[in-house]
């Protein structure tokens, strides 16, 4: 049974998605927690493999056991076993030789800014604190820049996966709701740090320390071009993934993303 598996989480005490010696991840929680209930190993596949502090509210994950499960049985069987900040909400057959990654067409990443001195409780983990002062107008601006094809080379961290680093855009903007301000971009993948660089390059631009034209030369890695700081990972979530009727065609640009 290749199976498909729709999680959220919480990752503040989680070294990322993918499995690292001496270190708590996502992944490793997720695979002994389908162990137990399976009785089998169990390798897992995410569309996203998120860095360190990085929550997800729809991540997607493929997986291959060696018989079939009910759906109810491996959300529910699979839930008993994971830690509080884990929880499988979904669960399907997919088709044979689905993969999570490779045939995802598209990802939507969340990035959410507090206002409010002090954050809520039960927001305070999933905000970043935004600063006083922003220009939202050019943040805007320089936002609208970013649909369409570019060179992300200057937005990636160190340690993320070599290969090419253009990537489409499909959608980004900013949305406001009481004291809270949240970036929003979907692609059709991301380099690792890409969304959060971007936040902090943005954040400059908001901020009067750079102009909103700067992102312009910065999209197509121009020479000494240098993106802002990388922002905190706490305010960044992923949040929906989307599939097509087939799978992405292998060695795609989004094949090699490390979000």
């Amino acid at each position: 049974m290749i199976a498909r598996l729709t999680l959220a989480y919480v990752g503040t005490r989680f070294a990322g998605w993918q499995r690292q010696p001496n270190a708590a991840t996502v992944q490793e929680a997720l695979e002994r927690a389908l162990a137990r209930l399976t009785g089998e190993p169990v390798t897992t596949v995410a569309a996203g493999r998120t860095d360190a502090g990085v929550h997800a509210r729809g991540q997607v994950v493929s997986l291959s056991l060696e018989r079939d499960w009910p759906a109810g049985a491996l959300v529910h069987g699979t839930n008993h076993h994971l830690p509080s900040e884990i929880r499988v909400l979904d669960a399907a057959a997919a088709p044979a030789g689905f993969h999570a990654r490779r045939w995802a067409l598209a990802k939507e990443y969340r990035y959410r800014l507090g206002r409010a001195r002090p954050s809520p409780p039960a927001d305070a983990p999933f905000l970043a604190s935004a600063p006083d002062r922003l220009d939202l107008a050019a943040m805007i601006a320089a936002t609208r820049l970013l649909p369409g094809r570019h060179d992300f080379a200057a937005f990636a961290v160190s340690g993320g996966a070599p290969g090419p680093t253009t990537r489409r855009i499909f959608a980004a903007w900013w949305e406001e709701s009481g004291t809270e301000l949240d970036f929003r971009i979907v692609g059709e993948g991301f380099l690792r740090g890409m969304v959060r660089r971007l936040v902090g390059t943005l954040l400059e631009i908001g901020a009067g320390r750079r102009p909103p034209a700067d992102l312009a030369a910065l999209l197509v890695a121009a020479p000494g071009a240098q993106a802002g700081p990388t922002a905190l990972a706490c305010g960044l979530s992923l949040e929906r993934v989307d599939y097509g009727a087939g799978p992405r065609v292998a060695g795609s640009a989004a094949d090699a993303a490390v979000d």
